[in-house]
């Protein structure tokens, strides 16, 4: 690594603090008034993602398949400044958002998502907008991500947050978007 680049990773890690974001879900009654059906908080768990793996790998097989976790790992924790935040509903992990330093000044997005039960309560926008909050606090200048053309909530949900669709490319015999969101850096 460069001078440049120790230089900046340090400036981060002093500034990362272990960060926990609670609220409240709510769910429109009959009535249209609003109650609290659950509440779930989001942690900055990279430091101790060690401590989560368990039942971080259950969530990711539960939402997209069966994956290699040795790469998963390798992949996570060779690049520069990771960032995993989960989301908990009291002991039960319900979401995660996860990325990492793509290049100097660009943050990868890499992966996210919320279980099932728990969709379309606000979890997924809560994180990304955790992960929006701590990109832009580590000075990053744009954050980027992709997505499944099939998965048309996510793309709506990054669009919502204000990314911009880059082009669209063929991974794995699949169509992908790719998006990223310029930050005021």
């Amino acid at each position: 690594m460069s001078r440049l680049s120790n230089e900046r990773q340090e400036i981060r890690n002093e500034r990362r603090k272990e960060k926990t974001y609670g609220i409240f879900v709510q769910k429109l009654k009959g009535d249209g008034t609003m109650s609290t059906t659950s509440s779930f908080i989001v942690k900055d768990v990279t430091n101790n993602f060690k401590d989560f793996e368990e039942d971080f790998f259950r969530l990711y097989r539960t939402l997209y398949g069966d994956l290699d976790q040795l790469r998963f790992k390798e992949r996570l924790y060779r690049h520069a400044n990771p960032l995993v935040l989960l989301a908990f509903s009291e002991d039960q992990l319900i979401g995660f958002k996860i990325g990492y330093e793509a290049e100097p000044y660009r943050f990868y997005s890499w992966a996210g998502g919320v279980h099932p039960d728990f969709q379309k309560h606000g979890i997924g926008r809560k994180l990304m907008d955790t992960q929006l909050e701590w990109v832009e606090a580590q000075g990053f200048h744009s954050i980027r991500t992709k997505a499944r053309n099939t998965n048309k909530g996510v793309i709506i949900l990054n669009l919502l947050c204000g990314y911009d669709i880059m082009g669209a490319y063929t991974e794995d015999g699949e169509p992908r978007i790719m998006m990223e969101k310029q930050l005021n850096s």
